[in-house]
């Protein structure tokens, strides 16, 4: 390919993250926009205005496949998987916003689909190539925390709330297209405001509550420092449910168990009202959302931005390893040149299809209210049918 021309991109999905993400295309030639919101759509268009507009993707990928070399997919996740399976079908490469499916089979077969057609491909987890993030990495993995003990990854937000389906049939907006926005869900009367904008992140049915908005985030610096793939075992806490549940709770502990260097490793979740206690024992304030690492040397507490080691006073005069890790020229950098020089850019679906599995498996835990052994070669919760159930969904 040649290294100076400009991509020619879709971006499907320009409301919320699509907005930054059509604003991080502009680098290239983007040449249609999709949304299935019309005024959306309409404010993109104002952005590039030779672009086509379309409020079916299928549309768009049917009338301009031979031209595209890229998609950018920002919908709700509940919608990640078929429109990324029929782009990377047509040879398209695919640029996917976190989570990267909407369940543990639909994420692996995303991977392997990417392989098989030997595509660059990249999630949309922005921090990954922040610099704060390489900085700890190359704390953790210089061992200066010594043999790492336990990770405790937390986040504020509570996309969740009450359980049951509203049982009301709101107008649908003329300029909004409902049965293209709900796709592969079920089918169901629009209530407004209660999907769209945003508020899909709550229902099971479209997104995965905090877990699946924001574990991908957190657990990718859990991933890169300690290079995990899947969990050996899932389990969850959180509100009591039943069958009638469609929402995600307010709040959810997850506990992973790894195996990390022949040894086991647990990793804990918390989100919403259910928050870790652990750092008060280091005299450290709970941030908003991080990471908790400790070792038997030490421990380390970051997020996006920054890093504080503890005990403090044993840190104070700890002078850091050199830096290793290049920095990033940009999340959509490393994506746009990695299509131009055939390279895989961090977050190829190789390495976000496992991370996302291992969030979506949390998911399932929960939903299934059960302990799940994790068979990852095959795809199983070991004897546990209730938990496949969520683990196979579409």
């Amino acid at each position: 390919m040649n290294l100076t021309r400009k991509l020619n991109l879709a971006v499907i999905g320009v409301g919320g993250r699509g907005k930054e993400n059509l604003g991080g295309a502009f680098t290239e030639n983007v040449i249609a926009i999709c949304d299935t919101d019309d005024a959306a759509l309409a404010r993109a268009l104002e952005r590039c205005g030779s672009a086509r507009g379309y409020s079916d993707y299928r549309q768009l990928l049917t009338e301009l496949h031979d031209r595209l070399d890229a998609v950018i997919i920002n919908t709700p996740d509940h919608t990640h998987y078929p429109i990324a399976m029929e782009a990377m079908e047509l040879g398209i490469h695919v640029y996917c916003e976190k989570p990267l499916a909407h369940s543990v089979r639909q994420a692996r077969e995303m991977a392997r689909k990417a392989a098989e057609k030997q595509l660059i491909t990249s999630m949309g987890n922005q921090m990954h190539s922040c610099t704060n993030y390489r900085r700890v990495v190359e704390i953790i993995q210089s061992g200066a925390l010594g043999k790492i003990q336990e990770v405790h990854v937390w986040c504020g937000k509570g996309w969740g709330g009450n359980s049951v389906r509203p049982n009301r049939e709101d107008p649908v907006p003329a300029a909004f297209h409902w049965n293209e926005w709900l796709g592969p869900a079920p089918k169901r009367p629009y209530a407004e405001r209660l999907y769209h904008p945003a508020n899909w992140r709550r229902w099971w049915d479209f997104g995965s509550g905090t877990l699946g908005d924001m574990g991908c985030h957190y657990f990718d610096l859990v991933f890169w420092a300690l290079g995990l793939k899947s969990p050996k075992s899932v389990q969850a806490w959180g509100p009591n449910i039943n069958e009638q549940t469609e929402m995600a709770p307010y709040g959810l502990k997850i506990e992973y168990e790894f195996l990390h260097e022949g040894k086991p490793l647990k990793v804990f979740w918390y989100d919403g009202d259910i928050q870790p206690e652990v750092l008060e024992k280091y005299g450290l304030t709970k941030w908003l959302g991080g990471v908790f690492f400790i070792g038997t040397e030490g421990a380390i507490q970051a997020d996006y931005t920054k890093r504080i080691m503890a005990p403090v006073e044993k840190f104070e005069n700890f002078k850091e390893p050199a830096p290793w890790i290049p920095d990033s020229k940009g999340h959509f950098a490393d994506f746009f040149n990695g299509i131009r020089t055939q390279t895989l850019p961090p977050c190829h679906f190789g390495y976000s299809g496992p991370l996302t599995e291992t969030i979506l498996l949390g998911v399932a835990a929960y939903r299934s209210q059960s302990h799940i052994e994790w068979d990852s070669e095959n795809l199983r919760a070991v004897g546990n049918p209730e938990a496949q159930i969520f683990i196979d969904a579409n």
